[in-house]
């Protein structure tokens, strides 16, 4: 049997990613047509990756992006879905349903290199990366997990998984992007050919 593997999946591309609109845990932005591509990509990059092993679940945030995806990724890994709230994105309060533009602009003059820091009210790196580890930390070991969450989200639980200093580096998440946990291994990332956007 081999060790316990992760594969975090960034949700396909949504309609807020395409009007620039920042979501945080917005619920209702669905995928677009190039992000249930995205999907079924990952899905397909997964398989080659996987081979004959069998997928145990796919645990997925509860938003509506995410559960779009991991609907679309487990009608071809044959796996059943849960949802668990603590996979959502990084909260952005006041921030969110704003366009990047306005969001930026808003929160020009905030310390992003502060892992206690709240955008918008909301929630800190810090914050994101307990529940992260939280719900990461349960999932069953000798399996293979399929997790469908966000950008912000995923980026953080790389960052504390890795030991790097929350705040401090930057970890690009495309949209249906795959990072695989496998052990004590690096993070790995699998070769995903589908159309990306870049938040």
């Amino acid at each position: 049997m081999r060790g316990a593997v992760i594969y975090l999946v960034r949700h396909g591309e949504s309609e807020w990613n395409v009007v620039r609109r920042t979501q945080g845990q917005s619920p209702h932005p669905r995928l677009t047509d190039t992000g249930r591509a995205q999907a079924r990509t990952a899905a397909r990059a997964m398989l080659a990756d996987i081979g004959p092993a069998a997928v145990e679940e796919i645990v997925s945030s509860d938003l509506v992006r995410a559960t779009q995806t991991a609907e679309l990724i487990a009608k071809m890994l044959g796996a059943p879905v849960r949802v668990d709230p603590r996979l959502r994105e990084q909260s952005l309060g006041t921030l969110e349903g704003l366009s990047y533009d306005e969001s930026y602009a808003a929160a020009s003059a905030l310390d992003w290199s502060d892992p206690e820091m709240r955008p918008g009210g909301g929630e800190s790196v810090r914050e994101v990366a307990a529940r992260m580890s939280a719900a990461l930390g349960v999932l069953p070991p000798d399996v293979i997990t399929v997790v469908v969450s966000h950008g912000d989200a995923i980026r953080t639980a790389l960052l504390a998984h890795t030991g790097q200093q929350l705040g401090t580096a930057w970890l690009e998440v495309p949209n249906g992007s795959v990072a695989v946990l496998d052990g004590s291994a690096p993070v790995r990332w699998l070769p995903v050919d589908a159309p990306v956007s870049p938040r």
